[in-house]
């Protein structure tokens, strides 16, 4: 079971995310301040930190330093840090250096969960077969194309078809999934080309959805079988 403990105070993209996190699973334990969090870290390995910058009792430096100190059984743990826009240049300077990934609070909630899911191993898939269409903005006007998914998972997307989209393109998505009304929309950016055995496609990771897309998402992903 995936371990994950949240130091510092609630926000509310962690009111939105942990229930989620609770859903699929995760093992949660939270602690108000950043000196009982070095107490508990000294005793009990986590698969992933997430610290709300600034912590109360414990400045964040001196806490990833004690994170990664020699011994510590989180030396190889994920950090990640939730900071407001005018702290994040501020703890920037920790990535790299012993903090993974740093989080704005200002940011869509699903900006957090997106960034867990990718710090926590490989995230699970499933075969979804489903219509998606792609859309690329340019000077002349949008580029659509109409792609079919072979897997689905809480950071992204391998799909057939889209070949004409570069890598590093940003494209809004519409993700027709079979018993739902309305399509789950958002953002994606192409990540790598895909050509497993079949006709050329692309891996993208999602970068934000609109409304309810990523509960909902998530509800498709933790369904015991999905059907075409």
């Amino acid at each position: 079971m995936t371990r994950v403990l949240i130091v510092g105070a609630e926000t509310p993209a962690l009111q939105r995310v942990v229930p989620l996190l609770l859903r699929a699973d995760f093992l949660l334990q939270r602690v108000p301040r950043g000196d009982e969090a070095a107490a508990v870290l000294q005793q009990t390995a986590f698969d992933l930190v997430i610290i709300r910058h600034p912590t109360a009792g414990l400045p964040v430096g001196e806490l990833v330093s004690r994170i990664r100190a020699a011994g510590s059984p989180n030396r190889h743990c994920g950090v990640l840090l939730l900071a407001d826009a005018q702290s994040v240049g501020e703890v920037g300077q920790l990535l790299g250096h012993g903090v993974n990934r740093v989080v704005s609070l200002e940011g869509p909630s699903d900006r957090l969960l997106l960034a867990v899911a990718d710090m926590i191993t490989v995230p699970p898939r499933r075969s979804v077969r489903a219509v998606v269409q792609l859309e690329l903005w340019v000077e002349s006007g949008a580029v659509r194309s109409l792609a079919l998914t072979r897997n689905v998972s809480a950071t992204g997307m391998l799909v057939q078809g889209g070949s004409e989209f570069p890598i590093g393109s940003i494209l809004r998505f519409e993700l027709i999934v079979p018993g739902e009304e309305a399509p789950i929309r958002g953002e994606c950016e192409v990540v790598r080309r895909a050509t497993e055995g079949w006709p050329d496609g692309i891996g993208v990771r999602f970068r934000s959805f609109e409304e309810d897309g990523m509960e909902r998402l998530q509800r498709l992903l933790s369904c015991p079988q999905t059907k075409a």
